[in-house]
């Protein structure tokens, strides 16, 4: 086991919760694409982040950041490869939901994806984590940020998640989020795919993940395991990073 771990949050995005979550919360944004109780991986997922910054691991996000006509979206979607739209670039539906940590905690890396109109479904490449990004300079997990006059040319430097994460050394992801799909592989279990394709551990954590249709989880996580990723759920991700050792990377 890679003791440099870390912790990818995959859109969980107040689009993708449901319209009750943003009433309680008095919020808006919600309910533009939501995922039948996908308000239910907050709690898990604030567990996880809590053991991780505890030990120094390192933790990013990625966020759809749509544009507002992409082929990703259409008035009559299949829910397959087409959507209602949602979490458009700028608005209220394309934040963090408000109750995670990682949403404003500032050792958390935040990658955006989604950010270029699809000229059709086919060649969508909206979903996987491994193509987000970040454009604009943000200093190394732990360490101080360059000095701007310096290093000019790191203030535009575009940082795919990936690179960001073999720069730590964090081989081992744990990922959890929005959402996971029978029909075709969605955010979730894209990242998760994708990720293990270029040589990481991954590990999908079960209870800190939604279908985008409920009665599909099951198969979509056999589905992942069929493909040799890991499946734990957050008490077992809590437990096994509270039994590692403390890596250098405060």
């Amino acid at each position: 086991m890679n003791h440099n771990k870390a912790l990818v949050i995959v859109d969980a995005q107040r689009g993708f919760m449901p319209a009750e979550e943003g009433e309680r919360l008095g919020v808006a944004g919600f309910g533009e694409l939501p995922v039948p109780n996908g308000q239910s991986i907050v709690r898990p997922i604030n567990g996880m982040t809590g053991i991780f910054l505890d030990h120094g691991m390192p933790i990013a996000t990625t966020q759809d950041n749509h544009p507002e006509e992409t082929a990703h979206f259409s008035a009559e979607p299949n829910f397959i490869d087409t959507w209602p739209a949602h979490c458009i670039a700028g608005t209220p539906g394309a934040e963090l939901h408000p109750e995670l940590l990682a949403a404003t905690h500032q050792r958390v890396a935040h990658f955006v994806k989604g950010d270029v109109s699809a000229k059709t479904p086919e060649n969508d490449d909206s979903y996987t984590g491994v193509l987000a990004h970040r454009f604009d300079f943000e200093p190394i997990f732990g360490l101080p940020k360059p000095d701007a006059e310096s290093h000019p040319a790191l203030e535009s430097i575009r940082e795919m998640l990936p690179d960001y994460l073999r720069k730590l050394n964090a081989m081992s992801a744990y990922v959890c989020g929005l959402t996971v799909g029978k029909e075709r592989p969605l955010c979730v279990d894209s990242t998760a795919i994708d990720l293990k394709k270029q040589g990481f551990e991954v590990t999908v954590v079960t209870d800190a993940v939604e279908a985008v249709v409920p009665e599909d989880f099951d198969a979509c996580m056999q589905n992942l395991g069929d493909l040799g990723i890991r499946l734990m759920n957050s008490h077992e991700v809590v437990a096994e990073v509270a039994a590692t050792p403390e890596e250098v990377l405060r």
